[in-house]
């Protein structure tokens, strides 16, 4: 390779390092870049964050953990962080109503429904129309009482027709009727039709009159089934008339009881909430005003934690009777000591034994087998039996009894004292503050009481109107019953039995016809045919005299019902397009009976009883009824300010130096430094447990003693007599051992271990030792003593103002109680609706209804009688047809000349074949004989010719009546 080339490829290679190494540098520098605008982003971002965050932290410093004590919120109090309020809420009593209306009769028989929709369908779509009916059929009298107006008295319907063209139709097609059935019958009786009845040739038309019988039947079955339905309508609703008219004072009765038990239940309510529920607020305000003072007194003491001083003082009061207790547990202790000695001393010797047998008496396999299974080798090894870390206690019962005598529980009682010493400022400062506020919840039960009875008034006169009304409306349409309730009830039993009658005459002679024989001419039997036909003369005679009176009668009560309706039910289901309830409601003014007082606001609006009618139905209450309609509002009420005091959060409430409170002197501190370094310092039951146990061996000896006894009877003996012999001895000793010691160290340990459970209760603070109980409680009492002195005044005026804040709020919440409990759950209307309709109930379900179901039975009745005349007549003729004896002649064929009846030739009955033996046959003959011949006309001539050719046959003409009866078969 020449030198210049050599020269090239290291230069080439330079280069493209270098190119690397200046991509790479920027590359670098472009990474330092991009860091430095994200961490200058950041920073920014901090700086933002820190800026909005400051403000909110510095204003809840005060609330933040730690504010008033490290750890706690809010005062810093231990209740406040179990989740109770700082200052507890009221608990008010619900009320509870005792309310029992009156019974309700038991309603109409619910069978009538479908009539009574029936009608109402009738009368709201069919004749329904958008004006009102005309004037002088229906009145309005004293403002809230329905009756009859004078163009019913005069019988003047002209304008009511006029009105209800379809009505007018219908009314004219009854007066024809009832006006030309008359003389219907007249001509049916003049010209005889009813014993016209053509008689026809019964044998030849049988079957045809069988079929008409038949359907004629059925028909008629089927009439007297619409006939049974209308009376049934008859009956009830004419029984539902008089119960309806016979009801009135009693329904009057029970709406007077109902309305004074529903006053009395919202009066009961309103009284309970604004007077009985403001005294319990008034009691529960008025106690903590009261012990004001020793609450916030307990809320100092929980805060600045003073109430270590009442812990020291229960530690060290509480010593004589933990001395009583730590002795008996010496007196223990030295016979735990003494018995558990006994039994490891036991124990030994029977390891001791049992080796010596299995080493020296038995060298079986099952022995040596036992002695690694028992696990007896370690029989003497279990802590419970060696007693060298147990405390001396008689060590700790000297420390209780110096401290005993040195009165170190003094020390504490002095620092409660002095800390009382706050409790007395800080009650006499409350008393200047805390009487005026009790003055204004004095006044305040005044106001409420004021506005109880205020409510209570304008509640009565509102119920006393709508029970006015209610009542009023019960007495409508008593005309109805002075003018035609004497007479109505003798003329409908009348009508109802009239139809009753041509009933049971119609069914009697249905099953007549049914049932009994036909027409034979020949002395018919009772309950025939021939009987049927009678009674259904006499059931079209019945039907011509009483249906014009009939129809009349429903016509009536059609026309008596429509009015009534029109007056009564029909305003009441359509109050808003119903004219003559606009009307009605026009006149009805609630406000007539409203207390008349200087509260009472000045209305332009009366309220309408439609109005209330609708908030029953929406099931409102009478605040909410009331408000609506601008008479009274509940709501006013959040306007009342109870309490007059200024605010304190500008006046500070506690102004007492309390930089001067002393807990503890110096020489108090010092005794308790001494008190930590006695004799008792380090005691505490945990010391005890470890040797306080009850397993003193690692198996039950019990069972030891039975495997003991097992190995003894499974050798051999004489060759292991001793070996046997020892066994059983060390058998019988860990029995004795377990029944002498184990149950009386039980017991030991167990009455150790309760006496020093409860000492621990009595003399250490949250399970620690004696020392360190006496040190955390030393510093606690400082850490109080100088949050009393620094901060203890700002906390009690703190608490004050937070004292004024919370009775406000109580109060302003038991106003919002109120409130909320008369708009929701005092007086609702539901009973007030149930009071009203039911008075309704008396006039259009109980009255209205049942005469309006009474035409509907009565004109049916008295329009299926039209079918029932033509179908009885028909089935009268056919009842009547008389089938002779003759009619079995027929039966075999017409012979020549053709039927006697329809042709009138001359009759010759058929001849009697006598067969050899003085047999008598229509069939043929044995031996070839002739048979007999058909009767009716002359006999055939191939018939004689037999006759004459057969010597011995003999012909003899019967006489016809005998021998017709021997034929005769129905």
């Amino acid at each position: 390779m020449s030198p210049v080339v050599a020269t090239v490829e290291p230069l080439a290679a330079v280069k493209s390092k270098s190119i690397k190494s200046r991509k790479r540098r920027q590359r670098r520098r472009r990474q330092i870049a991009y860091l430095a605008i994200c961490g200058l982003s950041v920073a920014i971002f901090g700086f933002a964050l820190a800026t909005i965050i400051r403000p909110a932290t510095a204003q809840d410093d005060e609330t933040a953990p730690g504010g008033w004590r490290k750890g706690y919120v809010g005062h810093g109090t231990t209740h406040e962080q179990m989740g109770q309020p700082h200052w507890p809420p009221v608990e008010y009593t619900v009320y509870k109503p005792t309310t029992n209306y009156t019974k309700e009769p038991p309603p109409p028989t619910s069978a009538m429904n479908s009539i009574f929709n029936f009608t109402h369908f009738l009368y709201d779509k069919v004749l329904y129309s958008d004006d009102p009916i005309p004037e002088g059929y229906i009145v309005v009298k004293n403002s809230d009482t329905l009756a009859l107006g004078p163009k019913v008295e005069e019988n003047d319907w002209r304008d009511l027709l006029a009105h209800y063209w379809m009505v007018l139709i219908w009314v004219f097609i009854l007066v024809v009727l009832i006006i030309i059935i008359p003389f219907i019958a007249v001509c049916y009786c003049c010209f005889c039709c009813c014993r016209r009845c053509r008689q026809g040739c019964p044998p030849c038309t049988s079957k045809q009159d069988a079929q008409r019988r038949f359907c004629c039947g059925i028909c008629l079955l089927i009439l007297i089934i619409g006939l049974i339905f209308g009376i049934i309508i008859a009956f009830v609703t004419n029984k539902m008339i008089d119960s309806g008219f016979s009801e009135t004072s009693e329904t009057m009765k029970r709406g007077s009881e109902d309305t004074c038990t529903y006053l009395k239940d919202v009066a009961d309510h309103v009284y309970h909430l604004m007077m009985y529920n403001y005294e319990e607020m008034e009691t529960h305000v008025l106690d903590q005003l009261t012990h004001a003072h020793r609450h916030i007194f307990l809320d100092l003491s929980d805060t600045s934690e003073s109430s270590s001083l009442a812990e020291m003082e229960r530690v060290l009061e509480n010593m004589p009777e933990a001395l009583e207790l730590m002795k008996q547990v010496e007196k223990m202790e030295k016979d735990l000591r003494f018995y558990g000695s006994q039994l490891r001393d036991g124990v030994r010797g029977i390891k001791r034994d049992v080796n010596f047998a299995v080493a020296n008496l038995c060298q079986l396999q099952m022995c040596q087998k036992f002695l690694i299974s028992s696990n007896i080798e370690h029989i003497d090894t279990s802590q419970c039996l060696h007693f060298d870390t147990l405390p001396n206690t008689t060590a700790y019962v000297e420390g209780m009894e110096d401290i005993i005598a040195k009165k170190y529980y003094i020390i504490p009682q002095r620092g409660l004292l002095r800390l009382k010493a706050v409790s007395d400022k800080v009650q006499s400062q409350l008393s200047f503050v805390l009487p005026p506020m009790m003055r204004d919840l004095t006044k305040g039960k005044t106001v409420f009481r004021e506005q109880a009875t205020n409510v209570r008034n304008i509640v009565e006169g509102v119920l006393a109107n709508i029970h006015t009304k209610t009542l009023h409306s019960t007495k409508s349409f008593e005309d109805v019953y002075d003018r035609f309730g004497h007479d109505r009830n003798i003329i409908s039993l009348i009508v109802c039995l009239l139809i009753l009658l041509v009933l049971f005459i119609l069914i009697f002679a249905l099953l007549c016809g049914c049932f009994g024989r036909r027409r034979t001419g020949y002395g018919d039997e009772c309950c025939s045919k021939s009987t049927g036909a009678t009674c259904l003369l006499l059931a079209i005679l019945l039907i011509f005299c009483v249906f014009s009176f009939i129809a009349l009668v429903g016509l009536f009560y059609f026309m008596l019902g429509m009015v009534t309706y029109q007056g009564a039910c029909a305003p009441l289901r359509d109050q808003e397009n119903n004219t003559l309830f606009r009307q009605l409601d026009a006149s009805i003014d609630l406000k007539h009976y409203l207390p008349s007082n200087g509260d009472s606001k000045d209305v332009s609006q009366p309220l309408k009883m439609s109005n209330t009618i609708q908030a029953c139905h929406e099931n409102q209450t009478i605040f909410e009824m009331m408000r609506m309609n601008n008479i009274y509002d509940i709501n006013d009420l959040a306007r009342i300010k109870v309490m007059t005091v200024d605010d304190t959060d500008s006046v500070k409430v506690f102004d007492e130096d309390l930089s001067g409170v002393i807990l503890l002197t110096p020489e108090e501190r010092g005794d308790l430094t001494t008190a930590q370094a006695n004799s008792l310092a380090t005691y505490h039951s945990s010391l005890y447990m470890p040797s306080l146990c009850t397993q003193f061996t690692p198996m039950n000896l019990n069972a030891l003693s039975e495997q003991l006894y097992k190995l003894s009877n499974d050798l051999e003996y004489p060759a292991y007599g001793w070996a046997k012999v020892s066994f059983w001895n060390e058998g019988l000793n860990t029995k004795a051992f377990h029944r002498n010691f184990v149950p009386k160290l039980t017991s030991i340990v167990e009455k150790m271990r309760a006496n020093l459970q409860k000492i621990d209760e009595l003399i250490s603070y949250e399970n620690h030792d004696f020392t360190t109980t006496i040190k955390i409680l030393t510093a606690t009492a400082n850490r109080s003593e100088q949050f009393i002195q620094t901060r203890g005044k700002d906390y009690i005026n703190t608490l004050s103002s937070n004292l004024t804040q919370t009775i406000d709020q109580i109060i302003d919440d038991y106003i919002d109680m109120i409130i909320r409990e008369a708009n929701e759950n005092v007086g609702h209307c539901a009973p007030l609706s149930y009071i009203y309709y039911r008075g309704v109930d008396l006039i259009c379900h109980r009255l209205v209804d049942p005469i309006n179901g009474f035409w509907v039975g009565i004109l049916l009745c008295a329009l299926l009688f039209l079918p029932i005349l033509f179908v009885a007549h028909r089935l009268m003729c056919l009842y009547k047809k008389i089938y002779p004896y003759l009619a079995t002649v027929g039966a075999g064929g017409v012979v020549e000349g053709g039927c006697p009846i329809c042709t009138g030739a001359p009759y010759v009955p058929p001849p009697i074949v006598s067969c050899s033996g003085g047999q008598q046959a229509y069939c043929g003959c044995p031996a070839g004989a002739p048979t007999r011949g058909g009767g009716g006309g002359l006999p055939p001539e191939d018939a004689i010719q037999a006759a004459e050719a057969d010597p011995e046959a003999t012909y003899q003409v019967a006489d016809p009546v005998l021998s017709a009866s021997k034929r005769k078969r129905d």
